[in-house]
């Protein structure tokens, strides 16, 4: 009986242990929520101007705005960030297993919230797609549910990032489905998908629309190709594998994200990153390098105002109408150590301000070979005063926009204190230099009703405004505002002249002449 009973107490005890095995193991693995982590195992993979390797003069430098977004969270979670290399489908996979910790730049989707936890949004961005300029295909949609129509009714081939989620679910399920794989091709970046574009391959790729504008920058294909708006936005989260990060530490981030997006340096870092790129594809664009023309010739056809009113040699009036447009955007590349002169990159500006100038002394010749009196008509030369000024505003206001946006590529601070400045710089520094050569010597712009103060002011209003919104830069906000700016600091030149509005001074005119009369006597 004995020996019964101790059989049957070991039976209860076997299964007791097995049953609390099979328990144990059908509990979902997570990391155990006490665990201490010093370090997290990152990755990166070429997506500028979010992640890349910049060139140093020790060699390359892992930089971008995710990544200099993150380690400055961890550091204010205390915690160290390492990065190695990988590809994005290994980045998300390693997370699964539990073998890599965290990835930045990751959109929600509940299948990844099966093995990783997602962070509060930390960014936002938007997808857009990128196809020849001469492309004939053209797609005409009001809606995502149009736009995938006519990209398989069209047999629109078209690149994707491998193991990229967009914005919009329509748009991934279509990607996914395998009746749709003829028209898709997929790429490790986008780097590669512009490459095979602009070779032919396809017909155009999907992209964040930062990261597809770089691309396009970087491969000086800004002429080559276009951006169709999908107008599509998505919150941008950090994932970490579930495996290996505890959760107290994920709350620890979203805690920080919270306080840091509206810090001054989370500002700065959007700034320094993804600002460039979007005034660059601004200043790239063709409507902006028409704006650019206008200025030029607006300013030559000033400088031939003054010519003709100083009767001036062809060779002077080459300078008269050279130096404003080119003047000061030389003296501000010289002060900002540009790498490369604006005037050096758009060289057909000069040839503007050759052929106007040409035409315009001819013109004037001709007119005063069949009237010799044309240089003391009072009409003529009112008309005369009026090109300056028009000209000389439209110029100004054309020019402010560029030097603020040139102190954004080159990351000064605060920009606004120096955005103001070197817009007044871009914008009048020329117009200095050209007074200088003159044969009266007089500045207008710093003598006279208000003009470089409008330069000044709207420079500021460019600055304050970029300041404002780079936390969440808009591309089209940045576009109307260049609009608005250009034509702000045009008319208010104007009403300043015609109305004459005073401009401030030490003492009024009839003060001034007193003094004058009492010194010469």
């Amino acid at each position: 009986m004995k020996f019964i009973k101790i059989i049957i107490l070991t039976i209860f005890i076997s299964q007791t242990a097995f049953g609390i095995e099979k328990n144990t193991e059908s509990k979902p693995l997570h990391c155990s929520e006490g665990v201490n982590k010093t370090s997290l195992l990152n990755g990166w993979y070429l997506w500028e101007p979010y992640q890349f390797n910049k060139p140093t003069a020790g060699g390359f430098t892992l930089t971008g705005m995710d990544v200099e977004l993150v380690k400055a969270l961890a550091q204010r979670v205390g915690v160290e960030m390492i990065y190695s290399q990988v590809d994005w489908g290994v980045h998300q996979g390693e997370l699964r297993e539990g073998t890599r910790d965290i990835a930045a730049g990751a959109t929600f989707t509940e299948a990844r919230s099966e093995f990783v936890y997602f962070s509060t949004p930390y960014r936002y961005e938007e997808n857009s797609l990128f196809v020849l300029e001469d492309s004939n295909k053209n797609l005409n949609f009001k809606s995502i549910s149009e736009y995938l129509a006519q990209v398989r009714l069209q047999n629109f081939v078209i690149g994707v990032t491998k193991g990229f989620i967009y914005a919009d679910p329509q748009i991934n399920l279509f990607v996914a489905d395998q009746a749709n794989q003829d028209i898709i091709r997929q790429y490790s970046n986008d780097v590669e998908a512009l490459q095979s574009l602009l070779k032919g391959e396809i017909d155009g790729f999907m992209s964040d629309r930062v990261v597809g504008a770089a691309a396009i920058l970087n491969n000086q294909a800004t002429g080559l190709v276009k951006e169709v708006q999908l107008h599509i936005k998505t919150p941008i989260h950090l994932m970490f594998s579930k495996k290996s990060v505890p959760l107290e530490l994920v709350d620890k981030f979203n805690q920080e994200i919270k306080k840091f997006e509206i810090s001054t340096e989370y500002k700065n870092i959007v700034k320094t990153y993804v600002y460039p790129v979007l005034l660059l594809q601004t200043i790239d664009s063709r409507w902006f390098y028409f704006i650019g023309v206008i200025g030029t010739l607006a300013f030559a056809i000033s400088g031939i105002a003054i010519a003709a009113k100083e009767n001036s040699t062809l060779f002077g009036t080459f300078l008269l109408a050279m130096l404003p447009s080119v003047g000061g955007g030389i003296m501000r590349d010289v002060l900002i150590n540009r790498e490369e002169v604006g005037l050096f990159l758009t060289p057909s500006y000069m040839y503007y301000i050759i052929i106007i100038v040409l035409i315009g002394f001819s013109a004037i010749r001709l007119l005063e070979y069949y009237n010799k009196k044309t240089n003391e008509d009072g009409l003529i030369i009112k008309f005369w005063d009026n090109i300056l000024v028009i000209g000389d505003a439209l110029g100004q206001a054309a020019f402010v926009v560029t030097g603020v946006s040139i102190v954004i590529m080159a990351r000064i601070e605060p920009i606004e204190l120096w955005g103001p400045f070197f817009a007044f710089l871009t914008a009048n520094g020329g117009g200095i230099l050209r007074d200088l050569i003159r044969k009266e010597h007089d500045i207008s712009c710093l003598s006279g009703s208000i003009n470089a103060e409008i330069s000044i002011l709207w420079g500021l209003v460019f600055s304050i405004y970029l300041d404002l919104t780079s936390h969440n830069p808009d591309p089209n906000g940045i576009k109307n505002a260049v609009v608005i700016v250009a034509i702000g600091a045009f008319v208010t030149r104007l009403l300043a002249y015609y109305l004459k509005i005073p401009n401030l001074k030490f003492r009024n005119e009839s003060v001034a002449h007193t003094i004058g009369d009492e010194t010469k006597s």
